[in-house]
């Protein structure tokens, strides 16, 4: 599958160079553009609404209807678009992702596992590194996306595995859930960790048989030790991460991407890239530990509106780690629990409650928006409590992964307007993992429970969580409609969404949930002019067909941002 996709973007992004027919009128801000003849569906409302046409004057939209009526109102010098057939829908929005880590991953050593890659062995994940090594003769090497659940082991690797592969450079790979990472003997020494070095706040060190030599793998905030000594610390470099995320993002329709969480000292870089020029809309979220020493123009910019493509909508709390990592903080125990853990473990906190109490009474002094990182129901718990308590509650506050929660959660979320983002996905990459391994069959059936959060009345939205997994919004919304796992078995029938909420979930309420929903998540005059052009409309193809659905184009603002219309 890694070719196919590799393959297939090649091929798309080959179309964005091609100056096809339509391309020049979309770039145009002088007068009004017209699009007709293909399926128009505006995300309007609770129930599917087709419309004959849309006029775009500049960067928005001016008239939305009959053809007849949206040409009237263009008026007679507008350019005409043909959409030839295809379907326009409005520009797909990212509720949660990593857009700079999209970037220094395209920098790193793939070690995915199936189904995005090959690795499905410690010797074959030896290899890659070894290849990527021949290909990078200095300094340290960085890896990404290997997978425990997909190794045939069903273990991590250690210092050991990868001390094979070379005992004198630093070597780092992260885990595919981000939440975990394996370091050699040379960059444990580079980072700093060593046997009397103590286990970080919300973080592990996994120790060998004596209790004391760390093993290589890292949890939660001990992997920070290892990050800082790979990333690039340099603005040119950051910047470039940014934009090269984007540059991807724009290949599956997203006009709106998101920076999920990072520390308020990257501020200036971001503010770099946006004078440099983003490609489409970038919503910024800053780290919350340290509510009350924001710098006083990240302060300024909390909640407000977007300055060169980039807004600051709040901030990020990560209240716990991951479930495929087994470190999501759960009340229950895993099925399975870890090796070296005992048999009631149920993961750990990130942040203690004190810690989130007290940044909490900052936010809530200037009412800005909380977004939580929680996968364990334990996780929500605290989130829920901290909300509740802090004065909060109807502020739009959003849960992110939200992959364990319990039925009775859903009323109490709907009470405090704390609204979920699901990472939807996870039942087709890791729904085996999670009912044989993490949950147990019972909790697994229950895993990001979209229809329940309709049904209780939430605004719930989706999310890739890229560069977890590729930002692929079609990929996305079928395993919402679908919840097929590898495997083919369906996990958690009853929970599967029609293909329109899961449309829903990428746009109007993706924009809702950040408080942008005046302005996109439909086509309706007075709108942003922001489109995602596809092969074909997802309410109409087989249902298991719709990860298939090719993004023909990107139109952010009024302006082709990838592919083209011929």
């Amino acid at each position: 599958m890694e070719m196919q996709f590799s393959q297939l973007r090649a091929v798309l992004l080959g179309a964005a160079a091609l100056a096809l027919t339509g391309a020049p009128a979309l770039a145009d801000s002088t007068g009004p553009t017209v699009y007709t003849g293909g399926t128009i569906l505006t995300m309007r409302g609770d129930k599917p609404e087709l419309v004959e046409a849309v006029a775009v004057r500049g960067g928005t939209i001016l008239a939305v209807g009959s053809r007849e009526a949206v040409e009237r109102e263009a008026g007679r010098k507008a350019r005409h678009v043909d959409l030839a057939g295809k379907a326009m829908l409005p520009g797909f929005i990212d509720a949660h992702g990593h857009v700079s880590m999209v970037g220094r991953y395209q920098k790193m050593a793939d070690l995915s596992g199936p189904p995005l890659g090959k690795v499905s062995t410690i010797a074959a994940l030896q290899d890659a590194l070894r290849a990527f090594m021949a290909d990078h003769p200095e300094g340290p090497i960085a890896g990404r996306g290997y997978d425990d659940a997909a190794l045939e082991s069903g273990e991590h690797p250690t210092r050991r595995d990868l001390d094979a592969v070379s005992s004198d450079r630093p070597i780092a790979i992260m885990h595919v859930s981000g939440h975990l990472a394996v370091a050699n003997s040379a960059m444990l020494a580079l980072a700093g960790v060593r046997p009397d070095t103590p286990d970080p706040e919300g973080g592990v060190i996994r120790r060998e048989d004596d209790g004391k030599t760390p093993n290589g793998v890292l949890e939660e905030g001990a992997i920070m030790s290892v990050m800082g000594a790979l990333l690039p610390r340099d603005l040119a470099s950051n910047v470039e991460a940014i934009i090269a995320g984007l540059d991807e993002y724009v290949t599956y329709g997203i006009t709106t991407a998101q920076e999920g969480g990072t520390m308020a000292g990257q501020w200036p870089v971001f503010q770099a890239a946006a004078k440099r020029g983003l490609p489409i809309d970038l919503v910024m979220l800053t780290t919350g530990a340290g509510a009350g020493d924001l710098p006083p123009d990240l302060q300024a910019r909390m909640g407000g509106g977007y300055e060169d493509g980039l807004r600051v909508a709040g901030l990020k709390f990560v209240l716990d780690g991951s479930p495929q990592g087994r470190t999501a903080w759960l009340s229950r125990p895993y099925h399975v629990v870890p090796e070296g853990k005992p048999k009631d473990y149920r993961g750990y906190p990130g942040i203690g409650s004190e810690g989130f109490e007290t940044a909490l009474e900052v936010v809530a002094r200037h009412r800005w928006q909380v977004f939580a990182h929680v996968n364990g129901d334990a996780a929500l718990d605290q989130l829920i409590s901290g909300i509740r308590e802090s004065g909060l509650a109807g502020n739009r506050t959003v849960a992110i992964h939200n992959q364990v929660l319990r039925p009775e959660q859903l009323a109490v979320m709907r009470e405090l307007d704390i609204q979920p983002s699901f990472f939807a996905n996870h039942t087709y990459f890791w729904g085996d993992w999670h009912r044989d391994v993490v949950l147990g069959p019972e909790r697994g059936e229950f895993i990001s429970p979209q229809a329940s959060a309709w049904r209780a009345g939430l605004t719930p939205t989706a999310h890739n969580d890229a560069p977890i997994v590729p930002p692929d919004i079609m990929r996305l919304v079928w395993s919402s409609v679908n919840r097929r796992t590898l495997s083919g078995d369906i996990l958690g029938a009853a929970e599967r969404i029609s293909p329109y909420r899961a449309l829903q979930q990428v746009t109007i309420n993706a924009a809702w949930q950040i408080h942008e929903e005046s302005a996109k998540g439909s086509i309706a005059p007075g709108k942003q002019a922001d489109f995602a052009i596809l092969a074909a409309n997802p309410l109409t193809v087989d249902p298991a067909e719709i990860h298939s659905i090719a993004v023909v184009a990107t139109i952010n603002d009024g302006k082709l941002v990838f592919g083209g219309l011929d």
